[in-house]
């Protein structure tokens, strides 16, 4: 061939030497290298051979034959045991092109191997990867020789079912959703809220895919484009924990989920805009009438009636009123290993749904919280305005709270650590005074006696009674949508929920703290009540 022969035949095959590369190679750089040396070596060849009737076919053959030395300079492809114990599952290798085939197999085999159960993958290891006699095997994961010979038979059979077809992950791979509210409602053990147990994406998301229906581990692992072996140890924890069930062959979601739609962020607007509507400014005027800053009955810092009503309308609408249950808290709620007995509530923001009214303030809420002992009970709330005490409120913080009240109110704090600790929770202004001044002087948040407490709350149920009707027709569609849209085994505790809305409710709370601002009735409180606001320390 002549020269310009030559030059026309690399010229015309140029972009698909390079397409073949870059379709093979990690980076650009390595396909630019690998086209050009397929090119010259075609074009040496097309000048001095005359034997080539097919200069196309011929191009290929360089090309595989380049690419499998590629393959082989980089890699260095080494088996450390008989993995041609598996060669029903690879191809032959006779020729440069079977070479290539055999590599990207092999790499694929690896993919695939991954998504064994925990047992298959550890023998399947042990056994093609460490060399290890199959009795070795036997001995050491304590298993009858049988059932390793049962479950490496099973274990290429697997192999070859997966390399026979293309797995398909989910959006879930390259684009996981992520929990925006995580709560806990009843008791946190000793690990504390729901928070901690699923901080994980991987935990979030695995929760996610299950919300429904039942998934294998198989399954859930691949539409994650995770390795079985992983999901597999996050599922055994979730499911230890209480969050996943066992269902038939697999895993089904043992939290409440929601995923906000625009339909029932309007429906959940107008529910608590209209009952907050009502109900927040009768409150309001029925606690200013009623209130006397400075008996011994209610107590506060500097006489401030409006950061006392701070605490005090939502103290009171948290506290008041009796929901018609027909469904138990035993009944829907989850016994936790760690000793803590809840269930667990979960939202997912949904961008193609219209925000809920107040959305920001939901999800700077924490709480209602009640804990009670040493002769007192510590009420709390966190809010878009105050600060963040409750959070994740674990049992120990919760008992060192309560334990350092009463220190305080016997007249002897523990430690001037522990004054400290105290005015940095919001508790106390400054450290006590001498043994005879009054515990309260110090107080930093609400306090109120035995007596003042039920009269403010037979306050609240008076003003519930006289719009207790219209009240729950308010609420009845949407508890009914509610329910409707909830799996068949998470309906008891989806029950439960609904049966407290308007009563111990952190969004009618929130509703009612918004409708009070909005209309001028609670000034916004000062940078140094922040931290304080809306708690009350009620003696028992």
């Amino acid at each position: 061939m002549t020269q310009v022969q030559a030059e026309q035949t690399v010229l015309r095959l140029m972009n698909q030497v390079y397409n073949f590369a870059r379709s093979r190679t990690a980076t650009t750089q390595d396909a630019e290298d690998i086209a050009q040396e397929i090119v010259m070596k075609l074009y040496r060849a097309l000048l001095t051979r005359q034997d080539i009737a097919k200069p196309e076919q011929f191009a290929w053959t360089i090309a595989h034959n380049t690419l499998a030395n590629y393959y082989r300079n980089r890699f260095g492809y080494k088996e450390n045991v008989p993995i041609h114990g598996l060669v029903d599952v690879l191809p032959a290798a006779d020729d440069v092109s079977a070479q290539l085939e055999q590599h990207e197999t092999i790499t694929r085999l690896h993919s695939e191997i991954a998504y064994l159960s925990k047992i298959q993958h550890r023998i399947v290891i042990m056994y093609y990867f460490e060399g290890k006699p199959q009795q070795e095997i036997a001995n050491a994961l304590c298993l009858p020789l049988g059932t390793v010979k049962w479950h490496l038979s099973n274990a290429k059979s697997d192999l070859k079912k997966g390399m026979n077809f293309m797995r398909t992950s989910t959006e879930l791979k390259f684009n996981p959703i992520k929990f925006n509210m995580i709560s806990t409602n009843g008791s946190a053990g000793t690990m504390g809220g729901n928070t901690t147990y699923l901080r994980s994406t991987l935990a979030q998301n695995i929760l996610y895919l299950v919300r429904e229906e039942a998934l294998t581990v198989n399954e859930i692992a691949g539409a994650l484009a995770v390795s079985p072996v992983y999901v597999e140890g996050e599922i055994e924890f979730l499911e230890e924990n209480g969050f996943m069930l066992r269902h038939k062959k697999g895993y089904i979601s043992n939290i409440l989920l929601d995923i906000p739609t625009t339909k029932s962020n309007r429906q959940k607007c107008e529910m608590y805009d209209k009952a907050a509507g009502l109900f927040a400014p009768a409150l309001f005027d029925a606690l200013m009438s009623h209130i006397k800053l400075g008996d011994d009955g209610v107590i506060c810092p500097r006489n401030d009636m409006n950061f006392v009503l701070w605490a005090l309308v939502p103290y009171v609408t948290a506290w008041s009123g009796k929901p018609d249950e027909h469904t138990s808290f035993e009944e829907a709620a989850t016994i936790r290993p760690d000793g803590g007995v809840n269930i667990c509530y979960c939202t997912i923001h949904n961008h193609e749904a219209l925000p809920i009214k107040h959305s920001a303030s939901m999800a700077k809420m924490g709480g209602p919280s009640w804990n009670g002992g040493n002769g007192f009970m510590l009420w709390m709330m966190d809010t878009i305005w105050g600060g963040d005490r409750v959070g994740n409120y674990h049992p120990d913080i919760m008992n060192r709270d309560l334990s350092a009240l009463r220190m305080l109110f016997d007249g002897h704090l523990a430690s001037d650590d522990e004054a400290v600790r105290m005015i940095e929770r919001g508790f106390i202004s400054q450290k006590p005074g001498p043994k005879h001044s009054r515990p309260t002087d110090t107080l930093s948040i609400v306090w109120l006696n035995s007596a003042a407490n039920k009269r403010l709350i037979a306050i609240a149920n008076s003003i519930r009674d006289k719009y207790h009707a219209q009240l729950v027709a308010m609420k009845t569609s949407y508890v009914e949508s509610q329910l409707a849209a909830t799996p068949e085994h998470l309906k008891k505790a989806r029950a439960y929920g609904l049966q407290y809305i308007f009563h111990s409710d952190g969004y009618f709370i929130i509703y009612m703290l918004h409708k009070l601002i909005e209309t001028g009735k609670l000034k916004l409180p000062s940078e140094e009540q922040r931290k304080s606001l809306c708690a009350v320390i009620v003696a028992e």
